[in-house]
């Protein structure tokens, strides 16, 4: 059975499975600093605090602690990694953007940036729609599209590893996956209907 992510998690893992599958970094204690859209967020009903008007010249964290999204994405690290993803923190933050996801991940490991990078392209090597990209990634890149943009940076010396993703929230969120999805279970190529999205809002 497959399944859509959201695009908080097609964010986050596609920058995290490399690392995790080819055990560069420990699955516990990793931090992830999000940042999203307004259309990330959702309408929110008639009391929204979540339309522009509201947003613009701001920045706020929400669902802390709870998110929706952290099972999935601690299940999923568990299920790469083979190991515990015990003290995980999720955070999402609401920034005046109309789309659009990066998020930062703090991890522990003593890889060096390019055995990241390294592992990320063999791991991505016959993906259609990841990149792997020296320098970190911007969600402007993403706009409009299926891509998902990942990077790394990190310090041996300091045990830490940072991991970056970006996507389009109204691209590679569910609707893309689940595009793909669809595609592939009708034999029909990957990329059919998600390499000339129209862009709107």
């Amino acid at each position: 059975m497959m399944s859509a992510s959201g695009c908080f998690p097609a964010a986050t893992l596609n920058a995290l499975a490399p690392l995790l599958v080819n055990k560069l970094i420990a699955p516990g204690n990793i931090i992830i600093d999000a940042k999203t859209g307004i259309s990330g967020a959702g309408r929110g009903g008639g009391d929204s605090k979540f339309g522009y008007a509201e947003s613009n010249e701001n920045l706020q964290p929400y669902g802390l602690l709870k998110h929706v999204h952290m099972p999935e994405i601690a299940k999923t690290i568990e299920h790469l990694s083979g190991g515990d993803a015990s003290g995980l923190v999720f955070t999402p933050h609401l920034v005046p953007m109309t789309r659009g996801v990066l998020v930062t991940i703090y991890c522990r490991g003593t890889a060096t940036t390019d055995q990241c990078l390294d592992a990320a392209r063999r791991y991505y090597a016959d993906r259609a729609f990841v990149r792997v990209t020296d320098k970190p990634p911007q969600t402007k890149w993403a706009t409009g599209s299926n891509l998902s943009f990942v990077s790394y940076a990190a310090d041996p010396e300091r045990n830490l590893v940072i991991a970056m993703g970006v996507v389009d929230n109204l691209g590679k969120g569910a609707a893309g996956h689940a595009v793909q999805n669809a595609n592939l279970i009708c034999g029909l190529p990957e990329t059919a209907g998600l390499e000339g999205a129209s862009v709107w809002p």
